[in-house]
């Protein structure tokens, strides 16, 4: 059955997709457009919209209010860009998103009218990363709720009158992630091994590296929050899945170091506790102590072991009972101080046991 209604129409589109769509293969296309489709079908879910039509790059949706489906724009802008806070703008995702609201005639599960052409001319002219609106939904948007501001007036293809267009003001909050097993990994003797190797063995070195993260994050419900040059910044959900991640990691990465003759072994430390999320910046205090246990691990496990991981009480107390409890040897403090080059940096190590993980 056919009938007409006053609807909000919310339209996303992937920015730049036929250029990304030539770097993917197959497998990875897939992934990545199914992995899009429940990201963009969970949040309009979570507040209360729901999909109407589309696959691949582009969604249309519909929402109660022009209120809910801002909000659950930016919900999308903003957890689009926390998720891939360790990329670059040049390789992250981006969507536009524009919104409309007028009378659209649905019929078997689809939309048709002129708001549904309106929202596509509006889409076409939105930049990556913005949520624009028509002036029919920019009246009808509870302006307490969600800041706007006008951007101009636009002769869209198909459409018989200028239509003035508005943009939603994002103001990016902090982003709380909590309770994580926090992972700071490096690569031992990189700096000597960049300095002595041509750029191309350097460059397959860090291709590795960041291929076997992936897998373990992919494997082990992991995020991979930043990359700086040798330095990874990891998280999991749960102690137990990070020193599953880390001694799958440690393995390959031993085979693969020894098969290829690279001196260059892992240096981990792993920390529980809280990260917080601005825009594309990742910071905290318990990221300083999985940083701080990363240098550790260089100084209490030597070279010649190629791999060290050193966690936090905290993680020793989460895997209590498990297999996991038998392979973290607790270091003896004493023996060690002496050889702390900057003991205030460890401060922490006065109030705190430490324990070698025992992954390889």
């Amino acid at each position: 059955m056919a009938n007409l209604r006053s609807t909000v129409i919310v339209k996303t589109d992937i920015c730049g997709y036929t250029v990304r769509v030539k770097k993917l293969s197959q497998s990875d296309l897939s992934s990545l457009l199914n992995e899009h489709k429940t990201f963009i079908s969970d949040i309009s879910t979570r507040n209360e919209g729901s999909v109407i039509k589309g696959e691949g790059d582009s969604f249309w949706m519909i929402f109660p209010s022009v209120t809910a489906a801002a909000m659950a724009a930016i919900e999308m802008q903003q957890e689009l860009r926390a998720e891939q806070s360790s990329k670059s703008n040049d390789e992250r995702l981006a969507i536009r998103v524009s919104i409309t609201l007028g009378d659209v005639l649905h019929q078997d599960k689809d939309i048709f009218g002129d708001t549904v052409n309106l929202t596509a001319r509006i889409e076409s002219v939105t930049p990556p990363d913005e949520i624009y609106l028509s002036q029919a939904a920019w009246l009808a948007l509870n302006k307490a709720e969600v800041q706007t501001s006008f951007v101009n007036e636009f002769s869209l293809k198909g459409m018989s009158e200028p239509e003035k267009v508005y943009k939603v003001d994002q103001s990016y909050k902090t982003r709380i992630v909590e309770n994580q097993a926090i992972i700071k990994a490096d690569l031992r003797g990189f700096i000597a091994y960049q300095e002595s190797n041509s750029i191309t063995d350097v460059e397959y070195l860090l291709t590795k590296f960041d291929t076997f993260e992936k897998t373990i994050c992919e494997e082990y419900g992991g995020t991979i929050r930043s990359i700086v040059g040798d330095s990874h910044l990891l998280t999991f959900p749960e102690a137990h899945s990070a020193l599953a991640a880390m001694e799958s990691l440690c393995e390959n990465w031993k085979l693969f170091i020894h098969g290829n003759q690279i001196p260059c072994g892992l240096s981990v430390g792993i920390a529980k506790g809280n990260l917080y999320i601005f825009r594309s910046c990742t910071y905290g205090k318990d990221i300083n102590i999985a940083d701080r246990l990363e240098d550790l691990s260089k100084i209490v496990c030597p070279a010649t072991e190629k791999n060290s991981v050193i966690v936090s009480d905290q993680i020793k107390r989460e895997v209590s009972g498990s297999k996991w409890e038998y392979k973290l040897i607790k270091i003896d403090k004493n023996a060690i101080l002496d050889n702390l080059l900057d003991y205030s940096q460890f401060d922490f190590f006065q109030e705190n046991d430490v324990y070698r993980c025992l992954v390889v």
